[in-house]
């Protein structure tokens, strides 16, 4: 999803997706009866609008019996009929037990076939390197469907059916996207930064004994596609574009010795950078994945949007935050007007809007300024900021919010210990 801000005496936030055309963005359900026909499992694998049409936040739900599990996963575009499944099944909710790791060995690939099957293909290993929880943990009454959800997860053949084509909407969905927001990591690392477009790529396998492939892309390109690490491979060249690189270092599969123990080595200039299969965090993974940013000024550490989010997120962190009205609407867009209606003193206030809208530095003026957002089925929040207190403290300002021909009025006061939220209840 991405959102493009345009400022003409106003401010305008708009959400583009990529439903329409992007197979693999939907709700897809699978269901099949036990071998004794008691109960059913039953997974809804939800998929959003893909990040540069490669990182696709999904939630995954599994239920069986008494057991229900919503988990967040990241899943990776290997090529236009694959998604790799991220290792890491961080759980929402899980009642009456928790699987554990039970959930790393649904893993390899989803293929997508005919535009509305999703198949699991996984890479199955007699060992995954991880412990998994004891069984004499649980409750008698749930051993046994424990072992029954961990074998179906590992084993059975799963085809998901494209139930529609509506993107998983969700402020976590955002956040899954950048490793100092997200819950838990997904086998996105934090970025790097360099200052130079030419690079190499080269390949390490800690077991010289074993048979691990691996694939590389980067930037939706494959430029290494299953090939076996155990030969000498030459360093490869890359370049990057300007601006963020999405590099994929994919495991083909787990060798002899499971699970895959290769290590990717990027070098720009004098920084070098691993990817690498053998740490904790990654062992029986099938994906790892950097941003890479090129930054042409050397003296810039971070991309301005990035380094906005973080402060903003900072601010909101360190400070209290009053809730001055929870209002409820009947429009799917409503539009805020700003201004200040006292002396213009050089106030700025910075919004986040539900989590994933960042806009830093509004100057608060005299005029109004307008500010459309989308909202979801639910509870909004919006957030005000201040970034300064102008030259007459406290930081203020007024908020309109126009529902169709309905208006509501607000004082906004703010200042460097406390910010403001409004929440916006949009019904159905």
């Amino acid at each position: 999803m991405k959102y493009y801000l345009l400022s003409v005496f106003a401010v305008c936030v708009l959400v583009t997706g990529y439903a329409q055309t992007d197979p693999f963005v939907g709700t897809w359900n699978f269901e099949k009866l036990d071998v004794e026909k008691i109960a059913t499992y039953q997974l809804t694998l939800q998929i959003s609008s893909p990040e540069e049409a490669t990182l696709y936040p999904a939630l995954l739900t599994v239920s069986y019996a008494q057991f229900i599990g919503v988990y967040q996963v990241l899943l990776v575009k290997k090529n236009n009929r694959q998604l790799a499944i991220g290792r890491q099944k961080f759980p929402v909710k899980e009642e009456p037990f928790g699987l554990g790791a039970y959930t790393i060995p649904l893993n390899g690939t989803l293929d997508i076939s005919g535009g509305n099957t999703l198949t699991v293909n996984r890479i199955k290993a007699s060992r995954y390197g991880f412990a998994v929880p004891a069984l004499s943990k649980y409750e008698e009454t749930n051993k046994m469907n424990v072992l029954r959800i961990s074998e179906f997860l590992r084993n059975d053949a799963l085809e998901f059916q494209k139930k529609d084509a509506l993107p998983w909407r969700s402020a976590a969905a955002n956040k899954m996207l950048y490793s100092y927001e997200a819950p838990t990591y997904f086998g996105l690392t934090d970025s790097f930064y360099v200052n130079t477009a030419e690079g190499s790529i080269s390949f390490i396998d800690n077991n010289r004994s074993d048979d691990d492939t691996v694939s590389v892309s980067l930037n939706k390109k494959m430029i290494i596609e299953k090939t076996d690490i155990r030969k000498n491979i030459d360093a490869l060249d890359i370049k990057l574009d300007t601006g963020m690189n999405i590099l994929c270092f994919f495991a083909d599969n787990y060798g002899k010795v499971p699970p895959n123990t290769a290590r990717l080595n990027l070098r720009f200039g004098n920084q070098q950078f691993t990817l690498d299969y053998t740490i904790k965090e990654n062992m029986s993974a099938t994906f790892i994945v950097a941003k890479i940013f090129l930054l042409r000024n050397q003296q810039q550490k971070e991309p301005v949007d990035i380094v906005a989010r973080k402060t903003i997120i900072q601010k909101i962190q360190q400070r209290t935050t009053k809730i001055i009205d929870s209002m409820r609407v009947g429009s799917q867009e409503v539009t805020l007007a700003i201004w200040d209606d006292a002396v213009e003193d050089g106030d700025s206030i910075s919004l986040q809007i539900n989590d994933e809208i960042f806009m830093p530095g509004l100057a608060v003026k005299k005029k109004p300024q307008f500010i459309k957002v989308k909202l979801y089925p639910g509870e909004n929040k919006i957030i005000f900021i201040a970034d300064n207190l102008g030259s007459i403290a406290p930081n203020t300002s007024i908020l309109e919010i126009i529902d169709g021909k309905k208006r509501r009025a607000y004082n906004i006061n703010t200042n460097l210990g406390q910010n403001n939220a409004i929440k916006i209840i949009y019904e159905l």
